[in-house]
């Protein structure tokens, strides 16, 4: 039997999610950036600048001053179809975070879930994964680049203008700079 004789199988959404948990808590992986895992398992790893960092912790902090709640960095939601997702920020009142925010994958998608822009990124693909959060059950999704200041808002409805939570950007661009 040669090597064009092995069949590949795709690995199953519960197969992923046990490869996701076993990652989390391996040591090796701890600090080394944004990871995820592509749908066949491999553990995929975007090094993230400071400015990366600096913009997921000032804007979870502007999260919780204005709209008061949890913001948090880098957990996994469950993906019925595949790995589990990983936002850069997610924010939800502080029942939910109390409930869901210790286990190692989210059930559902928090209220809000953030991408934060690498300049390796794909746009479209964040455009993407703000899809999915959305599928998942996120009230919004946004891409917010500290570097332009820009942001792009979308809902269930499709993209809108303004934040539909009420959230302030100015302060947030502020503190960034």
């Amino acid at each position: 039997m040669g090597a064009l004789d092995r069949v590949y199988v795709k690995p199953t959404p519960q197969e992923l999610e046990a490869r996701f948990l076993e990652v989390m808590g391996d040591g090796r992986f701890q600090g080394i950036g944004h990871w995820e895992l592509n749908d066949d398992g491999d553990v995929v790893v975007s090094p993230v600048s400071g400015t990366h960092s600096r913009a997921q912790f000032r804007l979870a902090a502007e999260l919780e001053r204005q709209l008061r709640g949890t913001g948090w960095g880098e957990q996994g939601i469950r993906r019925p179809d595949g790995a589990p997702i990983v936002p850069d920020v997610l924010w939800a009142e502080d029942a939910f975070f109390r409930q869901h925010g210790d286990s190692g994958i989210l059930a559902s998608a928090p209220r809000l879930c953030v991408e934060i822009p690498s300049p390796s990124n794909d746009p479209d693909a964040l455009r993407a994964k703000c899809r999915t959060y959305l599928a998942l059950g996120a009230e919004e999704a946004w891409i917010v680049d500290p570097v332009t200041e820009t942001v792009e808002i979308y809902t269930p409805d499709g993209p809108v203008e303004t934040s539909r939570l009420g959230f302030d950007f100015a302060p947030l661009w502020a503190r960034l700079r």
